[in-house]
């Protein structure tokens, strides 16, 4: 665990009841709130996911709208204080340094993998799920940035461009090395090569969704 939230799991509030919002009674009517056992529906409103919490903090929120809960029922469902919650909705503790205990914590409130806590909180990056040297074209993103970093050239590229499919930032890229003789990509990455990579990718990051989809699944049932 972090040192950084040591102090506010001890802050948490535990109990050995069972929450409220989480007990289901033979009067409760068939329309009521979902239970503590159903999993977060995979929403978030868009609004609280541009707030500093991010994503994360976004989920957790929507999860405890979903089942009637307040921020501190949250809270104390996850273990954690409500000072730390909130001072990771305003960005003063930083989402991306959250501890795995925390994001474990997270996962089983959540009831989806650890792995997409960690997403969520931007401590895993899309390209981490992919073998090294699986796509070579990743190094596009360092070539592009020196592109746009040109005192001649960068204002010549058009934010469109800067977030261009990867084809098109491959011809950017080598018209830029055929106007200034400089060599920014690898000899590998070649025209001919690139479609077949961006193939590869692109299959591996649906069979990568298909097995966490089928994680997700598991867990929910």
């Amino acid at each position: 665990m972090n040192n950084q939230d040591t102090g506010e799991k001890k802050m948490a509030t535990k109990t050995s009841k069972t929450p409220a919002a989480c007990m289901t009674t033979p009067e409760e009517p068939s329309n009521a709130i979902p239970r503590f056992v159903d999993a977060w529906s995979g929403s978030f409103d868009k609004t609280q996911a541009q707030r500093p919490g991010g994503l994360l903090m976004a989920a957790l929120v929507q999860c405890a709208s979903e089942r009637g809960q307040s921020m501190h029922d949250m809270a104390e469902a996850i273990g954690y204080s409500y000072p730390y919650l909130n001072l990771l909705m305003a960005g003063t503790r930083r989402v991306d340094q959250i501890s795995d205990d925390f994001a474990q914590a997270c996962a089983l409130y959540l009831r989806v993998p650890r792995m997409t806590v960690l997403q969520l909180a931007g401590r895993i990056r899309p390209e981490d799920l992919f073998e090294p040297d699986l796509f070579h074209a990743r190094t596009l993103g360092p070539a592009m940035r020196f592109v746009a970093e040109d005192v001649t050239w960068g204002p010549l590229l058009a934010a469109e461009l800067r977030a261009s499919r990867v084809e098109t930032q491959y011809c950017i890229v080598k018209l830029y090395e055929a106007a200034t003789g400089k060599c920014l990509l690898p000899e590998e990455l070649q025209a001919r090569t690139l479609a077949r990579e961006v193939h590869a990718m692109k299959l591996q990051l649906v069979k990568r969704r298909a097995a966490l989809k089928r994680t997700q699944d598991s867990t929910a049932n």
